[in-house]
């Protein structure tokens, strides 16, 4: 990101003042830090709710290390999803990883994955 600063004179003065957030690129490759942290798995996850009498079928793709993020990450997607509703019944049908992902080609003109 290039710095980005103001310059201001006054007669026989120069003053350069910069943001905060400055980044300045590394100088060797030895420099550069490697973010080792491994990316959030996918789940897929199926569950109906119930409010008010209706039934709603939900089918999600949830991220999180394990289940008990994956189940805080669905109470989350609960909270936003119904806000003015009380009380909300929730059975989960299928709550798995997914381990494998499908190739493009074969929705290759038909649909967009």
């Amino acid at each position: 990101m290039p710095h980005s600063g103001t310059f201001t004179t006054q007669p026989g003065v120069g003053l350069i003042t910069y943001p905060v957030n400055v980044y300045t690129m590394a100088e060797t490759w030895e420099d550069v830090t490697w973010d080792e942290s491994k990316p959030l798995k996918e789940w897929v996850v199926e569950y109906t709710v119930s409010v008010n009498g209706e039934m709603n079928h939900h089918l999600n793709i949830l991220y999180g290390e394990d289940l008990v993020d994956v189940q805080r990450s669905l109470l989350h997607e609960l909270r936003k999803t119904y806000v003015e509703n009380e009380r909300i019944d929730v059975t989960v049908h299928r709550m798995e990883e997914i381990k494998e992902t499908s190739d493009s080609v074969y929705f290759e003109g038909c649909f967009t994955p």
